[in-house]
Protein backbone atom coordinates (compact mmCIF):
# COMPACT_ATOMS: atom_id res chain seq x y z
CA UNK A 1 0.00 0.00 0.00
CA UNK A 2 1.65 3.35 -0.93
CA UNK A 3 0.46 6.28 1.73
CA UNK A 4 0.73 10.25 0.86
CA UNK A 5 0.53 12.80 3.11
CA UNK A 6 2.28 15.61 5.11
CA UNK A 7 4.81 15.80 7.37
CA UNK A 8 4.98 19.15 9.91
CA UNK A 9 8.55 20.65 9.95
CA UNK A 10 9.19 24.07 11.73
CA UNK A 11 5.91 26.00 10.23
CA UNK A 12 4.95 23.89 7.18
CA UNK A 13 4.05 20.99 5.78
CA UNK A 14 6.59 18.41 3.42
CA UNK A 15 4.61 16.18 1.28
CA UNK A 16 5.74 12.18 1.69
CA UNK A 17 5.02 8.96 -0.30
CA UNK A 18 5.69 6.12 1.77
CA UNK A 19 6.24 2.53 0.10
CA UNK A 20 7.41 -0.81 2.05
CA UNK A 21 8.21 1.86 4.60
CA UNK A 22 10.64 4.13 2.99
CA UNK A 23 9.30 7.66 2.81
CA UNK A 24 10.37 9.76 0.27
CA UNK A 25 10.14 13.48 0.90
CA UNK A 26 9.49 16.14 -1.97
CA UNK A 27 9.15 19.46 -2.58
CA UNK A 28 10.59 22.93 -4.01
CA UNK A 29 10.50 24.69 -1.51
CA UNK A 30 13.71 25.46 0.82
CA UNK A 31 11.72 23.72 3.64
CA UNK A 32 13.28 20.29 2.60
CA UNK A 33 16.75 21.15 2.73
CA UNK A 34 16.40 22.73 6.42
CA UNK A 35 14.95 19.24 6.87
CA UNK A 36 17.75 17.35 5.10
CA UNK A 37 19.95 19.00 7.13
CA UNK A 38 18.59 18.93 10.10
CA UNK A 39 17.76 15.12 10.04
CA UNK A 40 20.76 13.85 7.52
CA UNK A 41 22.01 10.40 9.01
CA UNK A 42 20.02 11.15 12.29
CA UNK A 43 18.26 7.30 14.21
CA UNK A 44 15.11 6.67 15.98
CA UNK A 45 13.31 9.64 16.20
CA UNK A 46 9.44 10.64 15.39
CA UNK A 47 7.57 12.83 13.38
CA UNK A 48 4.23 13.80 13.01
CA UNK A 49 2.07 14.58 10.04
CA UNK A 50 -0.99 14.02 7.99
CA UNK A 51 -2.70 10.80 6.01
CA UNK A 52 -4.64 11.24 3.13
CA UNK A 53 -6.65 8.34 2.26
CA UNK A 54 -9.64 8.30 -0.13
CA UNK A 55 -11.19 11.22 1.21
CA UNK A 56 -10.08 15.01 1.32
CA UNK A 57 -9.80 15.27 5.49
CA UNK A 58 -6.57 14.70 6.42
CA UNK A 59 -5.82 11.88 9.46
CA UNK A 60 -3.27 12.50 12.03
CA UNK A 61 -0.10 10.25 12.15
CA UNK A 62 3.05 9.53 14.13
CA UNK A 63 5.96 8.28 12.17
CA UNK A 64 8.89 6.03 14.03
CA UNK A 65 11.90 6.65 11.46
CA UNK A 66 15.12 3.97 12.32
CA UNK A 67 17.04 6.30 10.57
CA UNK A 68 16.76 8.98 7.41
CA UNK A 69 19.84 10.05 4.56
CA UNK A 70 18.84 13.44 2.49
CA UNK A 71 14.89 13.48 1.85
CA UNK A 72 14.25 9.59 2.48
CA UNK A 73 13.39 8.66 5.72
CA UNK A 74 13.27 4.69 6.44
CA UNK A 75 10.72 3.77 9.38
CA UNK A 76 10.39 1.00 11.72
CA UNK A 77 6.84 1.86 12.02
CA UNK A 78 3.63 4.36 11.78
CA UNK A 79 0.54 4.94 13.44
CA UNK A 80 -2.71 6.79 11.29
CA UNK A 81 -5.27 7.77 13.72
CA UNK A 82 -9.35 7.55 12.69
CA UNK A 83 -11.06 10.93 11.33
CA UNK A 84 -13.37 10.96 14.90
CA UNK A 85 -11.08 9.48 17.43
CA UNK A 86 -9.87 11.24 20.49
CA UNK A 87 -5.90 11.84 21.26
CA UNK A 88 -4.43 9.14 22.62
CA UNK A 89 -4.90 5.56 23.32
CA UNK A 90 -4.59 2.99 25.94
CA UNK A 91 -4.54 -0.36 24.27
CA UNK A 92 -3.10 -2.17 21.35
CA UNK A 93 -4.71 -5.02 19.86
CA UNK A 94 -3.21 -7.73 17.12
CA UNK A 95 -5.13 -10.01 14.90
CA UNK A 96 -3.23 -13.14 13.60
CA UNK A 97 -3.31 -16.38 11.97
CA UNK A 98 -0.22 -17.70 13.53
CA UNK A 99 -1.27 -16.49 17.23
CA UNK A 100 -5.03 -17.77 16.35
CA UNK A 101 -3.56 -21.23 16.09
CA UNK A 102 -0.73 -20.71 19.11
CA UNK A 103 -4.10 -19.77 21.25
CA UNK A 104 -5.85 -22.46 20.25
CA UNK A 105 -8.73 -20.60 18.86
CA UNK A 106 -10.69 -23.05 16.43
CA UNK A 107 -10.60 -25.69 19.95
CA UNK A 108 -11.51 -22.69 22.14
CA UNK A 109 -14.65 -21.37 20.14
CA UNK A 110 -16.06 -25.02 19.47
CA UNK A 111 -15.52 -25.49 23.07
CA UNK A 112 -17.17 -22.50 24.04
CA UNK A 113 -20.00 -22.39 21.77
CA UNK A 114 -20.63 -26.38 23.24
CA UNK A 115 -20.88 -24.77 26.67
CA UNK A 116 -23.72 -22.33 25.22
CA UNK A 117 -21.55 -19.21 25.13
CA UNK A 118 -23.03 -16.82 21.84
CA UNK A 119 -20.04 -15.18 20.76
CA UNK A 120 -21.66 -12.95 18.38
CA UNK A 121 -23.13 -11.07 21.63
CA UNK A 122 -20.53 -11.09 23.74
CA UNK A 123 -16.59 -11.68 23.78
CA UNK A 124 -14.81 -13.89 25.92
CA UNK A 125 -11.23 -14.17 26.87
CA UNK A 126 -9.83 -17.38 26.75
CA UNK A 127 -6.23 -17.20 28.26
CA UNK A 128 -4.54 -14.09 30.23
CA UNK A 129 -0.88 -14.31 30.20
CA UNK A 130 1.27 -11.93 32.72
CA UNK A 131 4.96 -10.85 31.81
CA UNK A 132 7.66 -8.56 31.78
CA UNK A 133 8.63 -6.20 29.59
CA UNK A 134 11.59 -3.23 29.52
CA UNK A 135 10.68 -3.45 33.50
CA UNK A 136 7.01 -2.67 33.17
CA UNK A 137 4.12 -5.76 33.42
CA UNK A 138 1.53 -6.50 31.23
CA UNK A 139 -1.00 -9.53 30.88
CA UNK A 140 -1.91 -10.16 27.55
CA UNK A 141 -5.76 -11.52 27.03
CA UNK A 142 -7.06 -13.72 23.92
CA UNK A 143 -9.89 -12.57 23.11
CA UNK A 144 -12.67 -14.67 20.75
CA UNK A 145 -16.00 -12.98 19.58
CA UNK A 146 -17.74 -9.87 19.05
CA UNK A 147 -18.99 -7.01 21.06
CA UNK A 148 -22.44 -5.84 20.28
CA UNK A 149 -22.45 -2.64 21.72
CA UNK A 150 -20.31 -1.69 18.39
CA UNK A 151 -22.23 -3.08 15.84
CA UNK A 152 -21.26 -2.70 12.57
CA UNK A 153 -18.11 -0.70 14.04
CA UNK A 154 -16.79 -4.04 15.36
CA UNK A 155 -14.30 -6.06 12.99
CA UNK A 156 -16.66 -9.26 11.89
CA UNK A 157 -13.27 -10.40 9.91
CA UNK A 158 -11.43 -10.82 12.81
CA UNK A 159 -10.90 -14.12 14.51
CA UNK A 160 -9.26 -14.00 17.64
CA UNK A 161 -7.22 -11.08 19.03
CA UNK A 162 -4.62 -10.46 21.15
CA UNK A 163 -5.24 -7.47 23.36
CA UNK A 164 -2.74 -5.54 25.88
CA UNK A 165 -3.17 -2.43 27.59
CA UNK A 166 -0.94 -0.04 27.46
CA UNK A 167 0.88 2.15 30.15
CA UNK A 168 2.13 5.09 27.69
CA UNK A 169 0.58 6.60 24.64
CA UNK A 170 4.36 6.14 22.75
CA UNK A 171 4.98 5.06 19.67
CA UNK A 172 8.03 2.81 20.89
CA UNK A 173 6.20 0.86 22.96
CA UNK A 174 3.71 0.34 20.89
CA UNK A 175 6.83 -1.54 18.17
CA UNK A 176 8.18 -2.77 21.61
CA UNK A 177 5.36 -5.35 21.94
CA UNK A 178 4.39 -5.75 17.94
CA UNK A 179 8.69 -7.00 17.92
CA UNK A 180 8.21 -9.94 21.16
CA UNK A 181 5.35 -10.63 20.14
CA UNK A 182 6.16 -11.46 16.26
CA UNK A 183 9.26 -13.21 17.85
CA UNK A 184 6.68 -15.45 19.69
CA UNK A 185 4.77 -16.09 16.85
CA UNK A 186 7.85 -17.39 14.89
CA UNK A 187 9.57 -19.30 17.47
CA UNK A 188 6.58 -21.27 17.82
CA UNK A 189 5.98 -21.87 13.79
CA UNK A 190 9.66 -22.45 13.08
CA UNK A 191 9.57 -20.06 10.08
CA UNK A 192 9.96 -16.20 9.66
CA UNK A 193 6.55 -15.46 7.81
CA UNK A 194 4.63 -12.45 8.71
CA UNK A 195 2.43 -13.38 11.40
CA UNK A 196 0.18 -10.36 11.75
CA UNK A 197 -3.25 -9.17 9.89
CA UNK A 198 -3.89 -5.97 11.56
CA UNK A 199 -2.82 -4.38 14.73
CA UNK A 200 -5.58 -1.51 16.09
CA UNK A 201 -5.38 0.91 18.54
CA UNK A 202 -7.63 1.06 21.09
CA UNK A 203 -9.30 3.51 23.95
CA UNK A 204 -12.15 2.61 26.03
CA UNK A 205 -13.13 -0.14 24.05
CA UNK A 206 -12.94 1.87 20.70
CA UNK A 207 -11.28 1.91 17.53
CA UNK A 208 -8.96 5.11 17.62
CA UNK A 209 -6.03 4.17 15.40
CA UNK A 210 -4.05 1.79 13.24
CA UNK A 211 -0.47 0.40 13.96
CA UNK A 212 1.76 -0.18 10.84
CA UNK A 213 4.84 -2.33 10.48
CA UNK A 214 6.99 -4.47 8.83
CA UNK A 215 5.28 -7.59 10.75
CA UNK A 216 1.54 -6.84 9.05
CA UNK A 217 0.50 -7.83 6.09
CA UNK A 218 -3.18 -8.65 4.47
CA UNK A 219 -1.81 -11.90 2.92
CA UNK A 220 -0.60 -12.95 6.17
CA UNK A 221 -1.87 -16.87 6.08
CA UNK A 222 -1.25 -19.92 8.67
CA UNK A 223 -2.61 -23.38 8.61
CA UNK A 224 -0.90 -24.87 11.50
CA UNK A 225 -4.08 -25.20 14.06
CA UNK A 226 -3.53 -29.09 13.58
CA UNK A 227 -0.22 -28.95 15.58
CA UNK A 228 -1.90 -26.93 18.35
CA UNK A 229 -4.55 -29.52 19.23
CA UNK A 230 -3.33 -30.37 22.79
CA UNK A 231 -1.28 -27.94 23.31
CA UNK A 232 -1.15 -26.26 26.65
CA UNK A 233 -0.86 -23.04 26.52
CA UNK A 234 -0.92 -21.79 29.98
CA UNK A 235 2.25 -24.31 30.91
CA UNK A 236 4.90 -23.30 27.59
CA UNK A 237 3.54 -19.55 26.20
CA UNK A 238 4.19 -17.73 29.48
CA UNK A 239 7.23 -18.88 30.07
CA UNK A 240 8.67 -18.77 26.33
CA UNK A 241 6.81 -15.13 26.30
CA UNK A 242 8.88 -14.20 29.34
CA UNK A 243 12.55 -15.34 28.12
CA UNK A 244 11.50 -13.76 24.43
CA UNK A 245 10.40 -10.10 26.05
CA UNK A 246 14.16 -10.06 27.76
CA UNK A 247 15.30 -8.75 24.55
CA UNK A 248 12.97 -6.37 23.13
CA UNK A 249 15.52 -4.45 20.76
CA UNK A 250 17.53 -5.36 17.32
CA UNK A 251 20.09 -7.53 19.86
CA UNK A 252 19.12 -10.75 21.09
CA UNK A 253 21.74 -11.11 24.42
CA UNK A 254 19.94 -12.65 26.72
CA UNK A 255 17.10 -14.46 25.34
CA UNK A 256 16.73 -17.51 23.19
CA UNK A 257 18.31 -16.98 19.11
CA UNK A 258 15.99 -16.56 15.72
CA UNK A 259 18.77 -16.11 13.88
CA UNK A 260 17.93 -19.34 12.24
CA UNK A 261 14.32 -19.37 11.39
CA UNK A 262 13.83 -18.98 7.62
CA UNK A 263 10.97 -18.81 5.49
CA UNK A 264 10.02 -20.95 2.30
CA UNK A 265 12.45 -19.68 0.38
CA UNK A 266 15.60 -19.58 2.66
CA UNK A 267 14.50 -22.69 4.48
CA UNK A 268 17.25 -24.55 2.52
CA UNK A 269 20.01 -22.21 1.71
CA UNK A 270 24.00 -22.01 3.16
CA UNK A 271 23.41 -18.69 4.34
CA UNK A 272 20.40 -20.29 6.67
CA UNK A 273 22.75 -23.48 8.11
CA UNK A 274 25.40 -20.57 9.17
CA UNK A 275 22.98 -18.84 10.86
CA UNK A 276 22.30 -22.04 12.39
CA UNK A 277 25.34 -22.65 13.58
CA UNK A 278 25.72 -19.68 15.03
CA UNK A 279 22.24 -20.08 17.16
CA UNK A 280 23.60 -23.48 17.80
CA UNK A 281 26.74 -21.45 19.40
CA UNK A 282 25.07 -18.91 21.35
CA UNK A 283 22.61 -21.32 23.13
CA UNK A 284 25.71 -23.96 23.85
CA UNK A 285 27.48 -21.11 25.42
CA UNK A 286 24.39 -20.06 27.42
CA UNK A 287 24.08 -24.04 28.70
CA UNK A 288 27.64 -24.95 29.39
CA UNK A 289 29.83 -21.97 28.97
CA UNK A 290 33.02 -23.78 30.56
CA UNK A 291 33.10 -26.11 27.36
CA UNK A 292 32.26 -23.38 25.21
CA UNK A 293 35.19 -21.24 26.35
CA UNK A 294 37.30 -24.02 25.98
CA UNK A 295 39.28 -24.26 22.73
CA UNK A 296 40.20 -27.75 22.68
CA UNK A 297 35.93 -28.66 22.58
CA UNK A 298 35.11 -28.06 19.26
CA UNK A 299 32.49 -27.44 17.14
CA UNK A 300 31.84 -31.29 16.40
CA UNK A 301 32.16 -32.07 20.17
CA UNK A 302 29.61 -29.72 21.61
CA UNK A 303 27.13 -31.01 19.05
CA UNK A 304 27.57 -34.84 19.75
CA UNK A 305 27.65 -33.54 23.40
CA UNK A 306 23.63 -31.98 22.66
CA UNK A 307 22.79 -34.45 20.60
CA UNK A 308 24.24 -37.14 23.29
CA UNK A 309 21.65 -35.05 25.68
CA UNK A 310 18.61 -35.33 23.57
CA UNK A 311 19.47 -38.86 21.78
CA UNK A 312 15.83 -39.09 20.80
CA UNK A 313 16.27 -36.84 18.21
CA UNK A 314 18.46 -39.25 16.16
CA UNK A 315 15.16 -41.47 15.41
CA UNK A 316 17.29 -43.29 12.60
CA UNK A 317 19.44 -46.35 13.90
CA UNK A 318 22.07 -45.39 10.77
CA UNK A 319 22.40 -41.98 12.74
CA UNK A 320 25.01 -41.20 15.79
CA UNK A 321 25.87 -38.53 17.51
CA UNK A 322 29.58 -38.48 16.03
CA UNK A 323 28.72 -38.77 12.53
CA UNK A 324 25.87 -36.37 12.06
CA UNK A 325 28.21 -33.60 14.21
CA UNK A 326 30.58 -34.40 11.57
CA UNK A 327 28.62 -34.45 8.70
CA UNK A 328 27.40 -30.75 10.48
CA UNK A 329 31.01 -30.02 11.41
CA UNK A 330 32.17 -30.29 7.54
CA UNK A 331 29.33 -28.66 6.13
CA UNK A 332 30.32 -24.90 7.72
CA UNK A 333 33.74 -26.24 6.85
CA UNK A 334 32.79 -26.00 2.96
CA UNK A 335 30.32 -23.24 3.46
CA UNK A 336 33.76 -21.11 4.81
CA UNK A 337 35.79 -21.84 2.43
CA UNK A 338 33.29 -21.31 -0.18
CA UNK A 339 32.72 -24.90 -1.75
CA UNK A 340 28.76 -24.80 -1.04
CA UNK A 341 26.63 -22.98 -3.01
CA UNK A 342 22.77 -22.41 -3.12
CA UNK A 343 21.78 -25.15 -5.55
CA UNK A 344 23.79 -27.75 -3.38
CA UNK A 345 21.44 -26.86 -0.82
CA UNK A 346 18.14 -27.08 -2.98
CA UNK A 347 19.11 -31.02 -4.30
CA UNK A 348 21.29 -32.25 -1.32
CA UNK A 349 18.56 -34.84 0.64
CA UNK A 350 20.83 -35.17 3.31
CA UNK A 351 21.85 -31.87 3.84
CA UNK A 352 18.01 -30.68 4.07
CA UNK A 353 17.65 -33.41 6.86
CA UNK A 354 20.50 -31.90 8.57
CA UNK A 355 19.11 -28.74 8.52
CA UNK A 356 15.73 -29.89 9.93
CA UNK A 357 17.89 -31.82 12.54
CA UNK A 358 19.65 -28.87 13.67
CA UNK A 359 16.18 -26.92 14.13
CA UNK A 360 15.26 -29.90 16.55
CA UNK A 361 18.24 -29.40 18.33
CA UNK A 362 18.25 -25.39 18.44
CA UNK A 363 14.34 -25.56 19.46
CA UNK A 364 15.04 -28.04 22.33
CA UNK A 365 18.34 -26.47 23.29
CA UNK A 366 16.21 -23.13 23.59
CA UNK A 367 13.37 -24.65 25.51
CA UNK A 368 16.12 -26.39 27.93
CA UNK A 369 17.51 -22.42 28.18
CA UNK A 370 14.03 -20.66 29.01
CA UNK A 371 13.52 -23.50 31.84
CA UNK A 372 11.99 -26.90 30.76
CA UNK A 373 12.88 -29.78 32.07
CA UNK A 374 13.75 -32.76 29.79
CA UNK A 375 10.29 -34.26 30.59
CA UNK A 376 8.47 -31.07 29.79
CA UNK A 377 10.72 -30.87 26.67
CA UNK A 378 9.67 -34.31 25.38
CA UNK A 379 5.67 -33.45 26.03
CA UNK A 380 6.29 -30.17 23.68
CA UNK A 381 3.79 -30.90 20.78
CA UNK A 382 6.28 -29.23 18.42
CA UNK A 383 9.37 -31.00 19.40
Amino acid sequence: MMVKGFVFFKEGKIPFVIENYRMELFTDDSLLNDFSKEYNFKANYILLGQYFGSGIQGQKATFFVERSMGSTCYLRCYIINMLTSEDGYDTIGLQSPFLDDIFRYKYKYLDMVRTGSNLAVEPKDVYKVPFSLNGRQYELSFRIGHDNRLGLLEDFNRKGELLLPLQTDDIQECYDISVVLYRLAIFMMSHAEVPFNRITLYKKGLKVGWFFCSFVSDEAFSGYDGLFHEFDVMKYVPKILNNIALDSGNKITQSIPLGHLGNFDSMFSPQRFVEQVMAFEYLFDKLNHKKAQNSKFTLKNELAYMFNEFPQLLSSPKLSSDKVSEQIKEIRRTIAHGYAYYYDFKNDSNTQHLIILLDKLIRTMSLLWIGFTKDEIAEYPLY
